[in-house]
C-alpha cells in the first residue's frame, strides 16, 4: 500500500475522534437548530453583588480539637477577632466573649456554625474558607478553643500595662540596675520556671505558639495596631532589664509573662500576650522548654 494512503487511514480516525469531542464542549452544536443559551446577566436594579445570594456551605460536624487547640487558636483569635471583640475578649464593635454565656452553655455545633457562617443582618462575617473567609476547619476549632480559656474568669481590672520590648539602651557599666519589666497581668511565678526546660523541645513550641506574632527566633514582631510600641516586641533580642546572669531570675522574669500574660500600653492594641498558664493552654513543662529557648536565643548559645 502506498505510503500516503497508509497515512490517510491512521489520521481519518483521529479526525473523526477530535470532530467527537468537539461536539462535547459546551454551546450549540454547529447542526442544531436550537439558539444558544442566554448568559445570565442582573436585573436593572439589582446590586452588582453576589453576597446577598451566596447560602451558606454545609460543612458537616466540627473538629474535635486536639490537646493543644487553644494554644494555636490564641494568635489566630488576636490576628483576626480582637479588632471586634477584644483582647480579653471585652467586645469592642462586637459582643463580649469573656464570660459569654453563649460559649459557656450554646452546643459546641452551633458555635462552630456561628463562626463558620457568620451571623446574617450583623457584621460577623463568615470565617469559613468554603464560604469565602480564611480559616479551615481546624483553624476555626482551634479559636473556639481559645475562648473558652476565656470563659468563668475574673472580671477586667485596669492596670497599667508594661510590656516586654527591646528599645531601651542598656544602662552604662557600674549604674543602677533597672527594675525587670513585669507584664500588665499580675500574679506569682509559676511551676515551670523552676523546672529544667529543654531548649530543644523548646524551639519547636516557640515556632507553634510564639513565632507566629514575635517571628521566627523572635526576631522581630509583627505590627500591632493600638499599641504604643507598634508591633509585638521582640525576643532576640530581649528586653535587657528582663535578662539575668542568674538564670533561675532570667527564667522567673520570662515566666510571669508566659504565666500570666499581658495588655501592651496603648489606646487599644489588637494583639495581647496570652496566658498561656493562667488558661492552661500549655503545660509546665511545656513553658518551661519555651523558657529555656528564649534564654538560650539571648545567650548565643
Amino acid at each position: 500500500m502506498p505510503m500516503r494512503n497508509r497515512i490517510l487511514l491512521i489520521a481519518a480516525p483521529g479526525v473523526a475522534l477530535l470532530l467527537g469531542a468537539c461536539s462535547l464542549l459546551p454551546g450549540p452544536s454547529p447542526l442544531s437548530d436550537s439558539p444558544p443559551t442566554p448568559i445570565p446577566t442582573l436585573a436593572p436594579a439589582a446590586a452588582p453583588t453576589l453576597v446577598a445570594e451566596i447560602a451558606p456551605v454545609e460543612i458537616g460536624s466540627l473538629p474535635e480539637a486536639q490537646p493543644d487547640a487553644a494554644a494555636q487558636g490564641a494568635p489566630i483569635y488576636l490576628q483576626n477577632c480582637s479588632p471586634c471583640h477584644g483582647v480579653q475578649g471585652e467586645g469592642i464593635d462586637a459582643p463580649a466573649l469573656r464570660n459569654n454565656q453563649f460559649v459557656q452553655t450554646g452546643d459546641p455545633q452551633e458555635i462552630y456554625d456561628t463562626v463558620a457562617n457568620g451571623r446574617p443582618d450583623t457584621e460577623m462575617p463568615a470565617w469559613l474558607q468554603a464560604n469565602g473567609g480564611p480559616l479551615m476547619p481546624n483553624q476555626i476549632t482551634s479559636v473556639i478553643a481559645y475562648v473558652g480559656t476565656l470563659q468563668h474568669v475574673s472580671r477586667m481590672t485596669p492596670q497599667p500595662p508594661q510590656e516586654m520590648g527591646s528599645e531601651e539602651t542598656p544602662p552604662p557599666p557600674g549604674g543602677p540596675t533597672p527594675e525587670p519589666a513585669r507584664p500588665s497581668i499580675e500574679g506569682d511565678v509559676g511551676a515551670a520556671a523552676s523546672l529544667t526546660g529543654d531548649r530543644t523541645s523548646g524551639q519547636g513550641l516557640f515556632g507553634l505558639y510564639c513565632a507566629a506574632c514575635h517571628g521566627p527566633e523572635g526576631v522581630q514582631g509583627i505590627p500591632n495596631p493600638g499599641s504604643d510600641d507598634g508591633s509585638v516586641p521582640a525576643l532576640n533580642p530581649i528586653d535587657y532589664t528582663l535578662i539575668s546572669s542568674d538564670s533561675a531570675t532570667f527564667a522567673a522574669n520570662l515566666d510571669l509573662f508566659i504565666e500570666h500574660g499581658s495588655v501592651p500600653e496603648g489606646e487599644g492594641p489588637q494583639i495581647m500576650m496570652p496566658a498561656f498558664g493562667d488558661g492552661e493552654m500549655l503545660t509546665d513543662q511545656q513553658m518551661a522548654d519555651v523558657i529555656a529557648y528564649v534564654m538560650a536565643l539571648n545567650s548565643g548559645q
